[in-house]
């Protein structure tokens, strides 16, 4: 057999393909996700963000591109920080931080790319932003519209900064111009509206983002490769659409190496579907890649959106569609993703769930505001610090801020004993093998998986149901003894005799005693009773358990009323995650009633009490998710009977929360045994 059976598999995606004398060992690029200039104003994750490009080179990808950078620090700035960073001199610290990223990937067989960008009029920091014609944003910002002077600086700052990149050592630049950036304000026909040479005609319009181009090609020199990231289109009214783009492309065919078809605004990510969520289609825009594609003849083409697996990007570039697929979040899920396969180990790669922990991204929704609004700033300094950026849910080696190798090593082989085969068990017992230490995981169910079992039943749960799955697999092949249906206590703690002890028991929907509670049925049993429920069900709270089990019950047929009893719907989740989650309620025509306490489940529906009135809602069948509460007590049975053993809880068990505190709880355990 092949030691590299990918390549028969996906003879396309591991195709090499040359250009301005670079090669590129495969179709596979690491998209850029994470900001280069925080190396500069971060000290503490500086060597972070050097090993994520690092380990996503070494992990297999043919090019990876670091973060974005403004292209000034002037009006163009997006960032807080004073300081700026030197472009024109290439000596000195800023230029040191700056080449060690080239170095690194190189050293790991990757190409490389320095991405920057110009927001024009949306340049958040800016005092005085810069865009296509004069206006006043919503926050009352003054933006200028670009005269002859100002563009010929601006110029001068793409030149300057892409001479840099050249002087660093990388192999080319990503000119990032969309997501409503500044080369995408002058496409648009919503946001140019000028009626001099640079608007009316696409001619007209693309001549500034051409001089752009010509620019970033003095910079970077011939033998440089130039990638241009552009929307397909603004996704609002009135706005860019695919036929602007496909025309802005044919424009451009030539100037430009690559052309790197993303899609919507910055600021608007979810609703324009920049960043795909978990209930949208992977490769969301390999169709507007096929139509830009089919455009030109001279630039070669890349699409991004969703991609977490080999199988999809080798069916987008075999049926023509794209020369190149980018990986975005997936490179925090799993860096060696291209390793994997094409060593055909498919099943152990770690796909990305789309949760958006990583990057909550922006409050878009109406019922939504600023987290640190939400919670007060003490919580909002904890959520944003750097040990929180860049943490991936099913990675839990992700994360800035944090080492490993700070944490001690064993000093023996120790016999641990997990009790709960929960994702957090499995995941302790992953690392602990991983560490050589003797693992035995016990299980009083008959499966691995625990809550998120719920998945295999759950088609808006797929990543998550194929991510929990291949943290089974991994513990299944690591060695670790499994004993399902058994379970644990002082006999088995007393035979065993562990040098130490892992908690996972998880956590219980909570059962407040309102009358009439037995008439309902608890949330996540609903998905094991479908047969049971009638068409209207009527679900009492509206967390995010609450919402997502609604989600189910509503693709499945069913009429459904959510009900909750604070004023915001699903009040735990932020950003581009709730925008998704809301957005699909309204597709699926749930129901809403906010501010309602509920006070007794009836024969006839459930009886709320609201703005000081009483009420029925009816339905044929009831849920109810009142949140989760943790196995405390069987915890408290556990740590007595393990009595002196060194003891970890973890996940639930240690307080009810998401899959990721059971990931990366159940790792950093492992971590601790020594």
């Amino acid at each position: 057999m092949s030691a590299q059976p990918g390549k028969e598999k996906y003879p396309h995606l591991f195709s090499p393909l040359t250009i301005r004398g670079k090669t590129y060992k495969n179709r596979m690029k690491a998209a850029p996700t994470m900001f280069v200039h925080a190396s500069y104003f971060i000290p503490q994750i500086k060597e972070n963000l050097y090993r994520m490009v690092e380990n996503r080179a070494a992990g297999g990808f043919a090019c990876v591109s670091t973060g974005e950078m403004p292209l000034n620090f002037e009006e163009a700035r997006t960032i807080f920080q004073e300081r700026k960073i030197d472009f024109e001199h290439f000596e000195g610290e800023d230029f040191e931080i700056a080449r060690e990223y080239a170095e690194r990937i190189h050293a790991k067989g990757a190409l490389c790319y320095f991405e920057f960008s110009h927001e024009g009029s949306r340049a958040e920091e800016a005092k005085e932003p810069w865009g296509p014609e004069d206006w006043t944003r919503d926050d009352g910002v003054k933006v200028r519209g670009m005269d002859r002077a100002m563009m010929d600086k601006v110029l001068n700052d793409y030149r300057t900064i892409s001479r840099f990149a050249k002087a660093c050592g990388f192999d080319g630049v990503l000119l990032h111009g969309g997501h409503g950036f500044q080369l995408q304000q002058f496409i648009s026909p919503w946001t140019n509206h000028r009626t001099d040479e640079y608007g009316g005609s696409m001619s007209n319009r693309a001549r500034f983002p051409k001089e752009i181009i010509a620019a970033c090609r003095q910079g970077i020199g011939e033998d440089g490769i130039i990638e241009l990231r552009f929307s397909a289109e603004d996704g609002v009214p009135g706005g860019m659409t695919i036929d602007d783009t496909v025309e802005f492309c044919r424009e451009i065919d030539g100037l430009v190496d690559i052309i790197h078809v993303s899609n919507g605004l910055k600021w608007l990510g979810s609703r324009t579907k920049t960043f795909s969520s978990f209930l949208e289609p992977h490769g969301l825009n390999q169709d507007y890649a096929a139509a830009v594609k089919k455009a030109v003849s001279k630039s070669y083409v890349s699409t991004i959106g969703g991609y977490n697996g080999p199988e999809l990007a080798e069916q987008v570039i075999a049926g023509g569609k794209a020369d190149f697929v980018e990986f975005g979040r997936q490179c925090f899920a799993d860096p060696n993703m291209p390793n994997k396969a094409l060593e055909g180990r498919e099943d152990e790669i770690r796909r990305c769930v789309r949760c958006f922990n990583c990057y909550p991204g922006f409050c878009e929704h109406p019922t939504d505001i600023p987290l640190w609004e939400k919670l007060g700033p003490e919580a909002a300094g904890k959520i944003y610090s750097p040990a929180s950026m860049g943490s991936c849910t099913i990675n839990p080696r992700s994360g800035f801020g944090f080492y490993p190798e700070t944490l001690p090593e064993p000093k023996a082989s120790r016999k641990v004993l997990i009790i709960g085969g929960g994702v957090g068990g499995c995941q302790a017992g992953i690392t602990a093998r991983e560490r050589g230490h003797e693992v035995i995981l016990v299980e009083k169910s008959g499966r691995l998986g625990g809550t998120i079992n719920f998945t295999d039943k759950d088609e808006d749960k797929l990543d998550l149901m194929n991510a929990k799955n291949v943290i089974i697999r991994d513990l299944e092949k690591s060695g670790a003894e499994i004993r399902l249906n058994t379970t644990a206590g002082a006999a088995l703690i007393g035979e065993l005799k562990p040098d130490a002890i892992i908690i996972a028991v998880g956590a219980h929907p909570v059962t407040p005693p309102i009358p009439g509670i037995e008439k309902a049925m608890g949330a996540l049993d609903a998905y094991e009773n479908m047969d049971r429920l009638g068409k209207r069900v009527a679900l009492a709270g509206g967390g995010l358990v609450g919402c997502e089990v609604g989600l189910h019950l509503a693709r499945h047929g069913h009429e459904v009323t959510v009900i909750e009893m604070l004023p915001r719907i699903a009040d735990e989740t932020f950003g581009y995650y709730r925008n998704a989650l809301l957005t699909e309620m309204d597709n699926r025509n749930i129901k809403q009633v906010l501010g309602a306490k509920v006070l007794e489940f009836t024969d006839a529906g459930i009886v709320v009490e609201k703005d000081g009135k009483q009420e029925t809602i009816p339905a044929d069948s009831m849920c109810y998710s009142f949140g989760m509460r943790s196995n405390s007590d069987e915890v408290e049975k556990l740590k007595a009977a393990a009595g002196d053993i060194p003891t970890w809880v973890v996940g639930d068990a240690a307080h009810a929360g998401k899959v990721a505190d059971a990931v990366h709880g159940g790792y950093l355990a492992a971590m601790e045994i020594v």
